[in-house]
């Protein structure tokens, strides 16, 4: 399982960093206890992935769907994905625009969540199934092609069947395309060292006027086909709470659960949002707001509905493909919402507008300080200037962020024109519904 040995070095490596910069055992303790419970259906995860696969019957069972692949023409290939959910949708993106301009073929996804790629992946022609990235050395091989995703593009050259590939002259200008952006663009350092290095490298993708989105396009040489991405979303959530016929907006203001921080709140997530929610009420009273999330938000005073960790990312798409302006730290739900073609205002801190925003959003840059991100590998647990608290976020002025999202409300959300609605409309509606609990 030779994935799960660099996640170990990174956890014993982030739990001495811990140490070193605090003096405190209690402190590095902390910190590998929350780790270890963080990881552990993760692991059980990928270990009975890695059992089941083993199996010789299953074992047979792929073989022959990779033939079966093979006799209708098409390339087998596979993907191993890193990241969270922002990740994965900027990689089906990706995907989706190379299944445009090649030929047929049919793809799997390696991943640390597979469940959570399942999901995204879906949404992209040509896409099998997912599996636990701890297969990639035992499966990885049964492919013609093996492609490894994440802030950059690498082609697995020694798992290349190169007679399959020659049948496939438009996947095979592809791949040598990827090859010459890797030597021409000094990539190396960026992809052994990621994501230690990947400030540089979104550095590098801007100034080449290049973002999170298209960058890894630019590396294939494909032409960007726009956000929208059709990922499955359950949209019966609008009426069971009862905001059918309303207009709402979504917050957010938690980090991806992947990240363990013993910190009391990551350095990208905004601390005004109540202030933020009072101003938003006081000057549209007819306004629902909803906060969504899972266990790294803080409730938010003032929301009328809070829904942390009492729904599943089905229903928060369902609900982000209505909302008339989602409000959020920059993370995966932005990525989200944009597939729906949904407009989001975002609060820029550690991580650059410039490589990470999109170009219909709202991206609010700090006031000052900023861009910290993956300066070291504690960049979400404090300020790496030593500051009390990250000032990039803590001086944004609840105020200003307030008055622009009532500017975005005026013009409308996804494009469109919206008015508020009739007061006396809004008072018939009945009263807001209620979630029952569920796992994220």
């Amino acid at each position: 399982m030779p994935l799960m040995i660099p996640r170990i070095q990174r956890v014993a490596r982030r739990t001495a960093d811990v140490y070193y910069e605090t003096g405190s055992r209690c402190a590095a303790s902390l910190y590998l206890y929350k780790s270890l419970a963080a990881k552990v259906s993760f692991f059980a995860t990928h270990v009975w992935g890695l059992g089941r696969y083993l199996m010789p019957w299953r074992l047979a069972k792929e073989t022959r769907r990779l033939e079966a692949i093979r006799n209708e023409g098409r390339l087998a290939v596979v993907i191993t994905v890193s990241g969270g959910l922002g990740d994965l949708i900027v990689i089906a993106r990706c995907m989706r625009d190379l299944a445009a301009k090649v030929e047929p073929f049919s793809f799997d996804v390696f991943a640390p969540s597979p469940g959570l790629a399942q999901w995204v992946f879906s949404a992209v022609p040509g896409f099998d199934r997912a599996y636990p990235d701890t297969l990639e050395g035992l499966a990885g091989r049964a492919y013609d092609i093996r492609l490894r995703l994440n802030q950059t593009l690498v082609i697995v050259y020694d798992a290349v069947r190169w007679a399959r590939l020659r049948l496939a002259p438009r996947m095979m200008e592809v791949v040598s395309h990827i090859s010459r952006s890797r030597r021409r663009g000094g990539l190396e350092p960026y992809i052994l060292h990621h994501p230690l290095l990947d400030n540089g490298l979104a550095r590098k993708a801007v100034y080449a006027n290049r973002n999170r989105n298209d960058f890894l396009h630019s590396l294939a040489g494909l032409e960007y086909g726009g956000d929208h991405l059709p990922i499955a979303a359950d949209e019966t959530v609008l009426a069971r709470l009862g905001l059918e016929g309303r207009p709402f907006v979504t917050v957010h203001n938690g980090f991806d659960t992947n990240f363990v921080i013993t910190a009391p709140r990551a350095t990208k997530c905004y601390p005004h949002f109540a202030d933020v929610v009072a101003a938003l009420k006081a000057a549209r009273p007819d306004l629902v707001v909803v906060q969504i999330g899972t266990t790294t938000s803080d409730p938010i005073p003032g929301v009328d509905l809070n829904l942390i960790d009492q729904t599943t990312l089905r229903e928060v798409a369902g609900l982000l493909r209505a909302t008339s302006l989602h409000l959020d730290n920059e993370g995966g739900l932005v990525h989200l919402a944009a597939c729906y073609g949904r407009r989001s205002l975002v609060l820029f801190g550690p991580t650059p507008s410039d490589y990470f925003g999109y170009a219909r959003n709202i991206n609010v840059d700090p006031v000052r300080c900023g861009g910290c991100w993956w300066i070291d590998e504690l960049w979400m647990a404090r300020c790496p200037r030593g500051m009390a608290q990250p000032e990039c976020l803590f001086d944004q002025p609840p105020a200003k962020v307030a008055a622009l999202a009532l500017s975005a409300l005026q013009i409308g959300a996804g494009g469109s024109d919206r008015h508020p609605p009739d007061a006396r409309r809004v008072a018939s509606l009945p009263p807001l519904g209620e979630v029952s609990r569920r796992e994220t």
